[in-house]
């Protein structure tokens, strides 16, 4: 068990299988305790629950769980599916000017 001196202060002697004197590793510990930015609890850190369900996690920037929001985008495009059928849809208006092309293609 042979004594050596420490590499970093190279004042104090240390043991074979130390790396440094305990002076040198408080005051290494101090140092990285100033470096490390103090950990903060953020409102990310808050479970939130799904506003729809009352029962899932919402998803992260979100008020909804992912099966509600699938379902939500279900719904909207069943919306917008039926909205596109009805705008299809033939007026008696259209069905009028097509008889009068057709009439004067006639004559």
């Amino acid at each position: 068990m042979a004594l050596h001196k420490c590499p970093k202060c190279e004042l104090n002697y240390i043991r074979e299988d130390e790396e440094y004197c305990d002076v040198c590793k408080r005051a290494m510990k101090r140092a990285l305790a100033r470096i490390r930015p103090v950990v903060e609890e953020t409102d990310e850190d808050e479970v939130l629950v799904c506003s729809e369900c009352g029962e899932a996690r919402v998803v992260r920037g979100g008020e909804f769980c992912l099966s509600c929001l699938k379902e939500k985008k279900r719904q909207v495009e069943l919306e917008n599916a039926s909205v596109m059928t009805a705008h299809d849809d033939f007026d008696d208006e259209d069905l009028l000017d097509d008889d009068e092309d057709l009439d004067a293609e006639e004559e």
